[in-house]
């Protein structure tokens, strides 16, 4: 097949990376998506030698966490490198939109990234320009990736390359010895996972010389997380981390806790309590004295009350627990926790360009269909309290379908009784309104 004409252009601006543009195109021979690199040749011959080695570099790179290489082409002032499409968002976009991770997806984001730059290290590759611009997290926010190995260099060709002026990386990211010129090592790239850790929790990047623990403004954050930022951040590269082993060790040891749930409850920090009852079922949270119960639910209360940006994704992993867990309690508490499901599940806005939460609208189908009488009398409730509150008419696609998933859920339920007909009418409410907006679109 002609190679010039098997690529169609998607999106012509998908992004900007190290050297040049990225945009993105489908294979329609493969019918797959692939992401394009344009690097543009400059006219000396040692420049065009670099963007050779950066296309062989690439290709040498076979890790989950970063993508692959599909195809190279050479043009007179151009080179284009053809590697797999992650879909997905930027690290870059989720920080500036404050949709802070839970301390559970940090830990897999930040192992994914260390992995991937493991395996860089293992062939002797150094990336150089790690940062959130450079880290791309999949659509389910399950899997992340560390892209744009463009300006990667070998270690034999750092000395070369410098020495000739150029300025390669993002000053706020680069280790003391990339801003001085000197050499560098694994341990560069692990300084500056460490910054791009500490932004991803705080929202900013942290203050030369002067660290802020992340843990004292935030009780979702272990303090073993800032241990493992500071030990990235060592001025004297012999003293910081310096292989994905040793980072990975410390992310996972960091957001471990075997406490006894009483001294969780009176000493530990939201992480902790949150890591302890995330195992429980509904008859193990039940069989706990009603003290520590209500310790539990007054702290969801409280988070609620004081509503922080950086305390979001920890209210919503608590929301989602206590709906499965707390089934079994008094239809009062189990109200203000079902509550305060649906309004953070659906109306909740997480950042400028996020609302809703599909972890906790998931909690609620599942817990829908299984409640006892009680709890689904609550449950049902709730779901006919909130559709009359919001009202139903334009509304985005997803929420018409998870509140067809609820009612049907609910109506599935052998419990469901006295409520069944107007849980019926809205579920026919819901499937109207829905088809009437298709047709319109």
């Amino acid at each position: 097949m002609d190679t010039e004409g098997r690529y169609e252009v998607v999106e012509e601006n998908h992004g900007e990376g190290g050297f040049g543009k990225v945009s993105k195109q489908r294979d329609k021979f493969l019918d797959r998506l692939v992401a394009v690199k344009e690097l543009n040749l400059l006219s000396d011959q040692s420049s065009r030698e670099r963007f050779d080695r950066e296309a062989r570099t690439l290709a040498k790179m076979s890790h989950p966490n970063v993508p692959a290489i599909y195809d190279v082409k050479f043009y007179e002032d151009q080179m284009r490198i053809y590697f797999e499409f992650i879909e997905g968002e930027t690290l870059r976009s989720i920080i500036d939109n404050s949709n802070y991770p839970t301390v559970e997806e940090a830990r897999r984001w930040f192992s994914h990234v260390a992995w991937g730059l493991g395996h860089a290290h293992s062939l002797d590759i150094i990336h150089r320009d790690v940062k959130p611009d450079n880290i791309i997290i999949s659509s389910d926010r399950r899997v992340a990736f560390l892209v744009d190995f463009g300006i990667a260099l070998t270690a034999d060709e750092v000395e070369t390359i410098t020495k000739k002026g150029y300025v390669v990386g993002t000053p706020a990211y680069m280790s003391p010895e990339q801003r001085a010129g000197r050499d560098l090592t694994p341990a560069t790239d692990f300084y500056s996972l460490g910054i791009t850790l500490y932004e991803t929790i705080a929202g900013h990047l942290p203050q030369p010389g002067d660290y802020q623990s992340l843990a004292d403004a935030n009780e979702a954050i272990p303090p073993a997380i800032d241990d493992l930022i500071k030990s990235c951040l060592q001025t004297n590269p012999e003293d910081r981390i310096s292989s994905a082993g040793d980072f990975v060790f410390q992310i996972k040891t960091a957001v471990r806790s075997d406490a006894p749930l009483s001294q969780l409850l009176t000493e530990g920090r939201l992480h902790e309590l949150l890591l302890a009852i995330r195992p429980l079922s509904a008859e193990d949270f039940t069989n706990k004295p009603i003290g520590q119960k209500l310790l539990i639910i007054n702290r969801l209360k409280d988070l609620l009350r004081i509503d922080k940006p950086e305390l979001s994704r920890a209210t919503v992993e608590l929301i989602e627990v206590l709906v499965r867990v707390a089934r079994h309690e008094t239809s009062a508490d189990y109200r203000s926790i079902v509550d305060a499901a649906f309004e953070w599940g659906f109306e909740k806005s997480y950042g400028e360009t996020w609302q809703g939460n599909q972890t906790i609208r998931d909690s609620l189908v599942r817990t829908s269909k299984i409640a006892h009488a009680i709890a689904h009398q609550v449950l049902a409730e709730s779901y006919l309290a909130f559709t009359d509150k919001v009202g139903l008419e334009k509304k985005p696609g997803w929420y018409y379908h998870d509140l067809r998933e609820l009612a049907m859920s609910l109506l599935a339920n052998p419990e469901c009784g006295e409520v069944a007909q107007r849980l019926a009418e809205i579920y026919d409410k819901v499937n109207e309104i829905s088809h009437q907006r298709v047709d319109e679109d």
